[in-house]
């Protein structure tokens, strides 16, 4: 799931991108993070089955989560691997701590059975 979710990163970032409106860290959404937040909980919400409030509090941590990969990318910019990758890896564990959070005991399972399928895919 790691890779799923760092790939979904990258891609949401080349198409948010540094082009999108508002700066970092002001709150203001672009029509094209908000589209990739939805279409990131939609397809979460397919496999772990949230309620209303669940489902809206996951949309804005998507939402959250791909302003900061844009604003670390902005501030990254020219930045060694090393540091990109210790500044990403802590984001990732940020979402990860902020969804296990969001999310019932059943739901976490749902979630981590997921994200290992998926790594396990990517393995092969």
């Amino acid at each position: 799931m790691k890779n799923l979710f760092l790939a979904t990163c990258l891609s949401a970032g080349m198409y948010a991108g540094p082009a999108s409106a508002g700066g970092p860290g002001d709150g203001s959404y672009s029509q094209a993070m908000m589209n990739r937040a939805t279409t990131l909980t939609r397809a979460l919400a397919q496999h772990i089955h949230f309620n209303e409030a669940q489902y809206l509090a996951v949309k804005q941590l998507h939402l959250n989560m791909l302003t900061e990969r844009r604003d670390l990318e902005i501030l990254l910019n020219g930045a060694s691997a090393e540091e990109r990758d210790t500044r990403l890896a802590e984001a990732q564990q940020r979402y990860e701590f902020e969804l296990a959070s969001l999310l019932q005991p059943q739901q976490l399972v749902a979630y981590q059975s997921l994200r290992s399928n998926f790594t396990a895919h990517r393995l092969k």
